[in-house]
């Protein structure tokens, strides 16, 4: 195994002083790179699986399971892949090139089913490597382009693969279906089966949340009983005993110097949460649960959904009056525990780019549902509608189907009450007809002209009334 050599000052060297960790960490990672190459060194197997931000996975000594391959996708994706784009392929240690190289050995040599490769999602860390040339180094690039042809000989397009949503191992699995669009029947739905914890949210405390948990919108943290509220505009958690949390969205958020404190607007809408956040009894000072939503505008806001910062507590506050709306606002600052893990590298890197396409793809099917929904309200009205339309010169044409339920009507065309031949029975006729509701001149005119190139004996009117129906009838 490659070890890098401890940081000593460059003796001989006038100028600037040069970064000797830098420098050797490169000349290691060239190194890595060409054993990659020629395939000399196999670097040898770890004992221990851990995953902390900042941290290189190790490999289990046991077969390839699928939450390992979602642990080497995470540690890709929200990892190197970050430290790539930020500093250069240059950037990576050679113990993270080696450790990747046999990753992508194991993947080649490992025959993997189509249901593992979109539970872990390490397909699309592949794609990301091959998609990005100039990120990485090119032997590595290399090696993915040759397990992601065999996997496409295999299963087809990567692309098209897709992830786990609301298929067993996804998010949504169990929780809700792509149909289930209205939020209050899937409210009652969780609260006749006992899922939701309706009362859990008003204790003090984490409640078992760590840090940096997520969810993709306010009803699913509702559901796990953090908040006991399910809109998207925010709000305060709270009851006749105090405040337990606050979900953060809009323009709450008035200032933030840190990621460690902040000065939260409470608005008239919060209600009593503002009065027990800023009450001078004991409760009032015990720490609250922070949650910020994507819609908040603020520099430590999520990319998508809703994340769970730690546990605050109430520092300061003050009062004052708006001078247009009259009312009262409530300016309270929020200092995080000292003893909550970090934000900068525990709690900002979430969502990770797994939590992100899971919040994408249950907009987009959820929008999908919405219009299939719509589409099949929509006929199920048409059919109850008669389709009348107004022709030009004011008629009204109706679709015979459309009539009496689809049944043309009994009455057939109306006539004149003689068929005549006489030219002055005729206008007569004509100006008897011209005082029907529901007849234009346009149409005295066509009555005219087919009598003229009618036979003898034939109702002029008869073909025109049957074709439409005034509006009187």
């Amino acid at each position: 195994m490659l070890t890098l050599e401890p940081a000593r000052r460059l003796e001989g060297c006038e100028g600037a002083p040069i970064d000797p960790p830098v420098r050797y960490r490169r000349r290691a990672a060239a190194m890595a790179l060409a054993i990659i190459r020629t395939g000399t060194i196999q670097p040898g197997p770890s004992k221990t699986l851990t995953f902390e931000p900042g941290s290189t996975p190790i490999r289990p000594t046991s077969m390839i399971s699928p939450e390992y391959l979602r642990e080497q996708t995470r540690w890709i994706r929200d990892v190197l892949d970050q430290e790539v784009a930020r500093e250069g392929p240059d950037s990576i240690h050679a113990e993270d090139i080696l450790k990747l190289d046999e990753l992508i050995r194991q993947l080649r040599d490992s025959d993997l089913g189509v249901r593992d490769i979109k539970y872990s999602r390490i397909h699309l860390a592949m794609l990301e490597i091959s998609g990005r040339a100039t990120r990485w180094p090119r032997v590595v690039i290399e090696r993915c382009d040759a397990v992601a042809e065999v996997w496409e000989q295999k299963f087809g397009r990567l692309q098209d693969l897709g992830t786990c949503l609301y298929e067993e191992g996804g998010r949504l699995y169990g929780v809700c279906r792509p149909e289930d669009t209205s939020k209050d029947k899937l409210m009652i739905r969780w609260m006749k089966a006992k899922e939701i914890k309706a009362f859990a949210a008003h204790t003090w405390g984490d409640l078992g949340f760590k840090p940096g948990d997520w969810w993709i919108n306010p009803l699913f943290a509702h559901r796990d009983g953090i908040i006991d509220r399910s809109e998207n505009d925010g709000g305060i958690v709270t009851d006749a005993h105090g405040a337990y949390a606050v979900l953060m969205a809009g323009d709450e958020e008035v200032s933030s110097p840190s990621p460690n404190e902040f000065i939260y607007r409470a608005k008239y809408s919060h209600g009593s949460g503002r009065y027990r956040l800023t009450a001078a009894t004991r409760d009032s000072r015990k720490p609250v649960r922070i949650l910020r939503s994507h819609t908040l505008r603020s520099f430590w806001t999520p990319k998508a959904g809703v994340r769970y910062d730690g546990l605050h507590k109430v520092t300061a506050w003050s009062i004052r009056q708006d001078r247009k709306t009259k009312e009262h606002i409530y300016d309270i600052t929020f200092t995080r525990l000292s003893t909550e893990p970090s934000m900068e590298s525990i709690v900002l890197c979430r969502p990770w780019a797994e939590e992100v396409e899971d919040y994408k793809q249950y907009k987009r099917l959820r929008q999908l549902a919405r219009s299939a929904q719509h589409k099949a309200s929509e006929l199920e009205q048409s059919k109850d509608v008669a389709n009348v339309s107004t022709t030009i010169d004011g008629t009204f044409d109706v679709a015979e189907a459309d009539l009496l339920g689809g049944v043309p009507p009994e009455t057939g065309p109306v006539e004149l009450d003689d068929a005549v031949d006489d030219e002055e029975k005729i206008r007569t006729s004509l100006t008897t007809l011209a005082d029907s509701p529901g007849v234009s001149m346009a149409d005295l005119l066509n009555i005219t002209a087919q009598h003229e190139v009618s036979s003898p004996g034939t109702p002029p009117v008869a073909p025109l009334l049957t074709r439409r129906q005034p509006l009187a009838l």
